[in-house]
């Protein structure tokens, strides 16, 4: 018999099947469980240790922000629970990240911390978004085979930024949520840390750009909580991580290409679509090749190009496009090719990248 030897990480990759079955020992577990694997699915990854890693980054970088964020999804497991929806779908955290992302869009958006009825809008919102997921899931999963992503959280979270600042109660972060004229002035492309700041060099710039774009998946503007996020996503599959880098990179280079301003460039604006979707196209959405690792970067680049042409559009109303741009990406992927040579792979058998070689290699060594 043939031993392979375990490396550290494979301890940890995939789904994490150590804790699959809690829910079976302990109904609290089950829902912490649930909910950290929710975290973890903004990435499209099933795996509670990455979502506990985006937690622990989250709240290193804001304890309130990191709360709301366990709360938002933990809130959302819980409604989905008591709506008696398929107790299989909610142990994967299909309904826990719309949650959990509205928990961190409160904690942003809204004036103060800790603030009770800050927390109480938000943690509405995301009870309110689970019975929406359930409907995205019967259309799009059910009659289209395509993943119903974060749409939810994109079109329920445009209502909560418009919502907010228009009401006495909504407690709107103005300085956040300022209607900006549309080509007001000129953007100005050189890469720089502040709208009045110095241009700072391509490498710092850029790598600026990168993690700051990882990081803003979870509304966060910070190089720190980027790496760690990587590396979230790195105990689950390293290809993934990998692969989040470079999406977030292909975005900052389509703004820059496009001379988008340098200021959003930096702070990652222009990469967190590209970052998810580089995460989500490869090896998980679709077949992993050579093909299908252009069509991935090509894509992450065409997110940033409709952040860019979304915010124009939302400007007047000051909000932005949420995870839009990359849900519409994603889909129409899926879409687009089907029936082409870049195989895409049905919602039943998504895993990693790391996965789906696996199974080719078996393929090709039986035949």
């Amino acid at each position: 018999m043939i031993q392979h030897d375990v490396r550290p990480l494979d301890r940890f990759s995939g789904t994490f099947r150590l804790t699959e079955h809690i829910d079976r020992t302990s109904r609290i577990l089950g829902t912490i469980d649930s909910s950290l694997r929710g975290i973890g699915q903004i990435f499209l990854i099933n795996n509670p240790l990455t979502g506990l890693a985006f937690l622990i980054a989250v709240t290193a970088h804001s304890l309130w922000s990191g709360t709301m964020l366990i709360g938002g999804a933990i809130i959302a497991t819980l409604t989905a629970v008591l709506l008696g929806y398929d107790s299989g779908v909610v142990r994967l955290g299909f309904f826990s990240f719309n949650g959990a992302l509205f928990g961190v869009l409160g904690a942003v958006f809204l004036q103060g911390e800790w603030v009770p009825s800050n927390a109480a809008f938000t943690l509405l919102a995301a009870a309110i978004s689970v019975p929406i997921m359930q409907a995205t899931i019967e259309v799009l999963v059910v009659r289209f085979d395509a993943p119903a992503l974060s749409l939810t959280f994109g079109l329920l979270g445009l209502l909560v930024l418009l919502l907010a600042p228009a009401t006495a109660n909504g407690n709107g972060n103005l300085a956040l949520l300022q209607p900006v004229e549309r080509f007001s002035q000129t953007p100005d492309p050189i890469l720089r840390a502040s709208l009045e700041g110095n241009a700072v060099d391509s490498l710092t710039g850029l790598l600026n750009a990168t993690f700051r774009g990882i990081s803003q998946v979870l509304l966060m503007d910070s190089v720190l909580v980027g790496v760690l996020i990587v590396i979230g996503i790195a105990l689950a599959t390293r290809i993934g991580a990998i692969m989040v880098i470079l999406g977030s990179f292909a975005g900052a280079l389509a703004g820059q290409a496009i001379g988008a301003d340098g200021s959003e460039i930096y702070h990652g604006l222009w990469g967190y679509n590209g970052a998810v979707v580089a995460a989500a196209l490869f090896g998980i959405v679709l077949v992993p090749s050579v093909k299908s690792f252009i069509a991935t970067i090509v894509a992450a680049a065409a997110s940033a190009l409709l952040y860019g042409a979304l915010s124009q559009f939302l400007a007047p109303y000051g909000i932005i496009p949420l995870s839009l741009p990359l849900v519409i990406v994603i889909i129409g992927s899926v879409l687009a090719f089907r029936g082409s040579r870049i195989g895409v792979i049905a919602i039943a058998n998504y895993s990693n990248a790391e996965h789906q070689f696996s199974v080719r290699s078996v393929e090709r060594n039986n035949s």
